[in-house]
């Protein structure tokens, strides 16, 4: 029974989902967007979501096809690194000195060498701390913060900077390759 004592009725998740959850699957697979999902069931995105969060097989389905769709993805991507051949085929048509016209398929063996952006985002993304563009160094001790802030504060009062302190040893050890 529903909350208002009236016998449950059939939803429109039990006619019109239920019976296209193979279809579901295979647009998700295919990487269509939930608009696209919705317009194709005739539902809101917000009857999706619904759907999505009251129904565990919905949502199970939904996790195991973006994961179908990330699957082909990375194979592509790593495909693109390592470089692939393919076969390219054309046709030719030519035409004898009797005008009659001869339509000829010819295969050709090509190599995509691997791309070297391909490469980049790869390594950047599966190994961000040795690939990143952007790398930390930080050599800071407390006694050079102490004398930032002194020479700052004097900077401000307009008066002459102070001598920076020495460095430590600790300071003379630090290196930048």
């Amino acid at each position: 029974m529903s909350r208002k004592g009236i016998a449950n009725k059939i939803s429109k998740y039990d006619t019109d989902i239920i019976p296209r959850l193979s279809d579901i699957k295979e647009w998700i697979a295919e990487g269509d967007s939930v608009r696209d999902i919705c317009h194709k069931l005739s539902i809101s995105p917000d009857s999706w979501y619904r759907y999505c969060k009251d129904h565990e097989t919905l949502s199970e389905l939904v996790n195991m096809g973006k994961c179908l769709l990330n699957q082909d993805v990375e194979k592509s991507l790593f495909k693109l690194c390592m470089g692939y051949e393919f076969e390219e085929l054309k046709t030719i048509v030519e035409e004898d000195r009797n005008g009659k016209k001869h339509t000829k398929l010819e295969k050709t063996k090509r190599h995509q060498p691997p791309s070297a952006q391909a490469i980049s985002f790869f390594l950047r993304n599966r190994c961000p701390e040795e690939w990143s563009d952007k790398k930390q160094l930080v050599l800071d001790t407390a006694q050079n913060e102490q004398a930032r802030k002194e020479l700052f504060l004097q900077m401000l009062s307009d008066e002459q900077p102070p001598e920076i302190a020495e460095t430590s040893e600790d300071d003379e050890n630090l290196e930048c390759d």
